[in-house]
């Protein structure tokens, strides 16, 4: 029965992982890369350059899109920050470069996302202009008022904390191109005074959100009274605070009414930045969960929309039946019911497997199995893989992104930001030669980089939904796409054709279609005139053409009696796309009258096209 049951459970995977394949082109990918992973106080800039290029060419390799990258830690800053001092693996000084202006330049070069991973309470360095030094006030307090002395946390019961904290995270929404800010340790401490210890920098900064081990839990829960869930103007002594029916209560709405606040905060500066949330794996369920032992009540969050995006770190399952059952087959203790309603709303919702976990366990292989199972839940929106280093050390990004992440995928549609203007679709121009195919795509009226999505289908009738993602670019200016040729299916024609995405990731219309067809391993050859837009005008429309080859022509706008009213183009046209306005007025600069026009493209003294426009005023 045992093999029954793998061999039944093998099939379910393989089956669920050739149909999300033939079906689906948007899933987030990530790791989690922490400071000392992309910076080292002994090596010189150049060498740190060089290892945060390598980290944004795995995460390609691995066909992966996004990066969720450390910047604030332990209370200091791996940025330029004006509230802050420069961290410990900085050597508390500027490096020579800024590390997350880098990294964001970097990864944006790539079509991957930068989510800046900022650790909220856990403020443990004490050196000089960090919170914890400038600020020992703010640091959390046991219930006879001993402060912390090791593995400090301030407060999020003190409005202070949570205001100067919102003003640290603000700084980076405002000054750097983020993608998403991403809270980590948001939430109270689970240390007791019972349990302190004489520790080094290196082993405070080295205790990560979520890592936790038995005994540890069982003093936590047999031990209430020790733990520092006080602080000065909050004292055990003094009871429950006004308004509140107990501390719990009082601990959840601290960290909840931060967590809102700067998710309003962020919307009215930059409401594309996507607020997520490395939140603990378990949200009410057994003696160490988020709701119960730390008070961070990540369903409210995700549900009321005070985060856009709810990454739970699924560091206590190893196997695909685990990660099932944590989601949705072991309810109640699953996350399922308690987050339907911010499911519903189209927010993100993505796991994040321990990898570090299955290499202890000696179960790196369950990685597959894992990501195709949970691939058959349509609610789940990808995966965070914690972490980056232990990938790195396994060699697993190139291996990844010829197996389970063997197709690019572009990352789901936020929802709350339809309001934002979506650019117009791109145009794209295929040319082949000596076994390339050569895709140029030019952005049309971008000022703005913005997302460009490149894709490939066998079917003429393609669409965004349905066809292969090939490239993604963030970009604003013309660009090339290279294909061999050996690498194309040449058993038919391959269509290919791109869209332009806002920061939400709101596609626009698809651009122009360009074919290869494998009989002449050519292109076929376009010489385009799109209808104008918009259409009817009153101010004016814009006219496109589309060539594919370099030509003498002319564009002329001209009435029904067939009187040429003004010519807009009587010059060499080269290759890609071409805008032209026409404002309604003729040769002579005078306004024409309403009503209807035609617009005809001339090639070899020949009309090759005409399309009929309406103006009015």
């Amino acid at each position: 029965m045992y093999y029954f049951n793998r061999i039944v459970w093998s099939l379910f995977l393989i089956i669920n992982s050739l149909a999300w394949s033939s079906s689906s082109n948007t899933e987030f990918r990530s790791t989690w890369v922490i400071t000392w992973d992309h910076i080292n106080r002994y090596e010189n800039s150049g060498q740190n350059l060089y290892r945060l290029r390598k980290i944004m060419d795995d995460h390609v390799d691995a066909k992966m899109n996004a990066v969720i990258f450390q910047v604030r830690q332990g209370g200091t800053a791996y940025y330029e920050s004006s509230y802050e001092p420069w961290g410990h693996y900085a050597g508390y000084q500027y490096p020579g470069y800024d590390p997350l202006a880098f990294a964001i330049e970097e990864a944006h070069s790539r079509g991957l996302e930068l989510h800046a991973w900022f650790n909220v309470f856990q403020t443990s360095s004490t050196y000089d202009g960090s919170p914890a030094a400038e600020h020992p006030e703010w640091i959390c307090r046991d219930q006879n008022g001993i402060p912390m002395s090791s593995n400090r946390s301030i407060s999020p019961g003190l409005e202070d904390v949570r205001e100067y904290t919102i003003n640290v995270a603000m700084e980076i929404v405002r000054n750097y191109d983020i993608d998403g800010l991403h809270l980590d340790y948001v939430r109270w401490n689970e240390h007791t005074n019972s349990q302190r210890n004489n520790l080094t920098v290196d082993q405070e900064l080295e205790r990560l959100d979520g890592i936790i081990n038995k005994n540890e839990i069982e003093y936590l829960n047999s031990n209430a009274s020790d733990r520092y869930l006080y602080d000065y103007q909050h004292p055990y002594s003094a009871g429950v605070p006004d308004g509140f029916a107990s501390w719990e209560e009082w601990w959840r709405w601290s960290v909840t009414t931060f967590v809102r606040t700067l998710h309003d905060s962020i919307q009215s500066v930059k409401p594309h930045v996507k607020l997520s949330a490395a939140v603990l794996g378990k949200y009410n369920w057994s003696g160490w969960q988020g709701y119960g032992t730390v008070y961070q009540d990540a369903a409210l969050w995700y549900n009321e929309g005070y985060l856009d995006h709810l990454m739970p770190m699924s560091y206590h399952w190893t196997t695909a039946q685990g990660f099932l059952g944590m989601l949705s087959n072991d309810c109640p203790n699953c996350w399922q019911p308690f987050i339907w309603e911010g499911i519903e709303s189209g927010r993100g919702f993505t796991v994040g497997p321990g990898s570090y976990i299955l290499e202890s366990n000696d179960v790196w292989n369950n990685h597959p199995d894992i990501i195709n199972s949970v691939r058959g839940i349509d609610w789940v929106d990808g995966y965070q893989f914690f972490s980056y280093a232990t990938w790195r050390d396994k060699d697993y990004f190139l291996s990844a992104g010829e197996t389970f992440f063997d197709n690019k995928t572009k990352i789901k549609i936020n929802p709350h930001g339809f309001n934002s203007e979506i650019k117009s679709p791109p145009v794209i121009v295929l040319s082949s030669e000596n076994g390339i195919v050569q895709l140029d795509v030019f952005p049309t009226d971008i000022v703005e980089s913005q997302w460009i999505i490149t894709y490939a289908s066998d079917s003429p009738t393609a669409n965004q939904e349905t066809s292969e993602v090939i490239d993604i670019q963030f970009a604003k200016d013309p660009f090339v796409i290279l294909l061999e040729t050996s690498s194309i299916d040449t058993s038919e024609k391959k269509f290919y054709f791109s869209t332009s995405a806002n920061r939400f990731w709101k596609e626009s219309d698809m651009s122009n279609i360009v074919v290869f067809n494998p009989e002449n391993n050519n292109s076929e050859k376009i010489f385009q005139l799109s209808q104008n837009y918009p259409n009817p005008f009153k101010k004016d429309t814009r006219i496109m053409i589309t060539s594919s080859f370099k030509r003498d022509v002319k564009l002329i706008v001209w009435s029904l009696s067939g009187e040429n009213i003004i010519t807009l183009l009587d010059d060499e046209l080269f290759p890609g796309y071409h805008v032209f306005k026409w404002n309604g007025k003729n040769t002579m600069g005078e306004r024409v009258s309403s009503g209807i026009y035609f617009y005809s493209l001339i090639w070899k003294n020949e009309i090759t096209e005409t399309k009929k426009l309406i103006y009015f005023h």
